[in-house]
């Protein structure tokens, strides 16, 4: 299928050039989709592979008893 579109697009015009325009663009869309779907897989996979943060330690460790918002978080001063 596609051989047979880029020998279409090769065939001489009435000045007995290829249509040169119609084969670059074709190229140049090929290696847009190619790329862009390398892209999208790579950013797929590092959302699928990524891990969020352990929060075992701060289960652990952290304060024993709730803590006021505000004596952690200190507004205006």
């Amino acid at each position: 299928m596609l051989s047979r579109e880029l020998a279409r697009l090769n065939t001489a015009r009435s000045s007995g050039r290829p249509d040169r325009g119609a084969v670059s663009g074709l190229l140049i869309g090929l290696a847009c989709v190619v790329l862009g779907g390398g892209a999208a897989a790579v950013a797929l996979i590092a959302v699928v592979t990524a891990t969020g943060p352990d929060d075992s330690g701060a289960v652990l460790n952290g304060p024993q008893q709730p803590v006021s918002p505000t004596e952690i978080i200190r507004y205006g001063g």
